[in-house]
């Protein structure tokens, strides 16, 4: 059995990391997997509850807070990665019972793995950051939990049904995937391959997840899906980036593409 590493992607929110750690730590899955905390940012609060954890395989790479550069400190955690196969999740969304089990069942060379996020609201949001409700127990109840989730304005909830793997294959024999950068996953090689993220981008989106892709795709590798497989829950709060952001990241995007930059020269290796 593969190697598994899975990077948390975070910036100061201990108290949801602490639910994405215990949600990894209770995981079906039984074999070899290491968690690396990727922090954009040293938060002296993130250091001393990192440094209380007793968890087995677990990182943690930082890096001076000089803004957003979330690309870099995945790219730190690629470079500290042990295992063959990377799985991508935000420091925003706790993980499945099944996540891990699931991506490295399906993990393939050559194929990038998408997974999506139910998004939660507000209420459940709250509970789950208090402890006075585990992702455990929503996973164990989902049905039940669904009109709950709709009263609580829960978006694509129906994304956290898991489903049997030829009921997928059925569903989404027709799907085009897309990277989301809060779930997806694939081989380290394949990802060093075109020198990991572009650490030119410097606001949220694109970046993080279209350039990746695009760059991948059109150098032969190929988007699949894990969609009712592998979900993630990801915890309500208010939007972190700006329409002049998403506009400044679209534009570096542009320029990349006209230039067809596969292998970016701001990555991993400096070029």
């Amino acid at each position: 059995m593969i190697k598994a590493s899975i990077i948390v992607a975070i910036y100061k929110d201990i108290e949801a990391l602490d639910r994405i750690l215990d949600s990894l730590y209770r995981q079906s899955f039984q074999g070899n997997y290491e968690v690396i905390i990727a922090e954009d940012g040293q938060d002296s609060n993130v250091f001393t509850y990192v440094s209380t954890l007793n968890y087995p395989n677990l990182k943690h790479t930082t890096q001076d807070d000089l803004g957003w550069r979330k690309n870099r400190s995945l790219n730190n955690a690629i470079k500290a990665a042990e295992g063959e196969f990377l799985i991508f999740i935000d420091g925003d969304c706790i993980p499945s019972h099944h996540l891990i089990k699931n991506y490295l069942e399906k993990a393939k060379e050559g194929e990038v793995l998408c997974g999506r996020r139910v998004e939660l609201g507000a209420n459940m949001s709250t509970a789950l950051r208090q402890k006075k409700y585990f992702i455990q127990e929503l996973e164990a109840h989902y049905f039940l939990n669904l009109v709950k989730l709709a009263k609580d304005k829960a978006r694509h909830f129906e994304e956290g049904i898991i489903l049997n793997t030829m009921i997928c294959q059925i569903k989404y024999r027709s799907h085009q995937p897309s990277i989301i950068g809060c779930n997806f996953g694939a081989f380290k090689r394949d990802i060093l391959s075109v020198n990991g993220f572009d650490e030119s981008y410097t606001c949220p989106s694109v970046g993080e997840d279209t350039d990746l892709q695009w760059r991948m795709s059109e150098s032969g590798y190929n988007m699949s899906t894990v969609r009712n497989r592998a979900p993630v829950f990801h915890l309500y709060h208010a939007n972190t980036y700006s329409k002049e952001d998403n506009i400044q990241s679209n534009t570096l995007f542009d320029k990349r593409q006209l230039e067809r930059d596969l292998i970016c020269k701001d990555g991993i290796r400096k070029l």
